[in-house]
């Protein structure tokens, strides 16, 4: 049988500094809850292309355009524009090179 001293009551403990209103007791200790999601705050990751650029010799991203016709970006290092149109039937493909 567990010790009575060991057994804490977590509604009652007082700790300077910590708000454990947003705190749920899983038996194994304390732990964030999860926020609750709205349909329109959970986020899918957005979809990007990974790019080398030749020009500078690095690796960049091109998110997806808001309007879902293009991926745009530039250079990491020279800052170079890059513009890349959304094709027809697709890739699956998501690395390519530009000069």
């Amino acid at each position: 049988m567990a010790d009575p001293r060991d057994i804490v009551d977590i509604q009652g403990l007082d700790i300077q500094g910590l708000d454990i209103r947003g705190l749920d007791n899983h038996g194994d200790g304390l732990r964030a809850r999860e926020p609750k999601s709205s349909p329109t705050s959970a986020s899918a990751p957005k979809p990007f292309l990974m790019i080398w650029f030749r020009c500078c010799s690095a690796y960049g991203r091109l998110p997806k355009s808001a309007d879902g016709l293009s991926y745009a970006g530039r250079c990491p290092k020279c800052l170079a524009k890059l513009e890349v149109p959304v094709g027809e039937g697709g890739t699956s493909r998501r690395m390519f090179e530009a000069e």
